[in-house]
């Protein structure tokens, strides 16, 4: 296998990774908004509890708050 071979697909295998890694924070990140129990912070190292923190508050600003049954906390747009 040529090295121009090997690095493709390792970059294949790196964008493969980062794909479940960040399906897998955004599980985690919904779970905890719908729960409102923070496990990431005392489960995993700190650097993926930093992004999984990032990934809820992006959550929040782009939806609003949920309760715990899941419901959104949404402002009503309706007249």
């Amino acid at each position: 296998m040529s090295k121009n071979d090997e690095i493709k697909k390792l970059k294949e295998k790196i964008e493969e990774l980062e794909f479940q890694k960040d399906f897998q924070q955004d599980i985690i990140a919904d779970m905890e908004l719908i729960t409102g129990v923070d496990m990431s912070k005392k489960s995993l190292p700190k650097t993926l509890a930093k992004e999984i923190e990032q990934k809820k508050k992006q959550r929040i600003k782009e939806n609003g708050s949920m309760d715990v049954l899941g419901y959104l906390n949404k402002p009503s747009t309706k007249d």
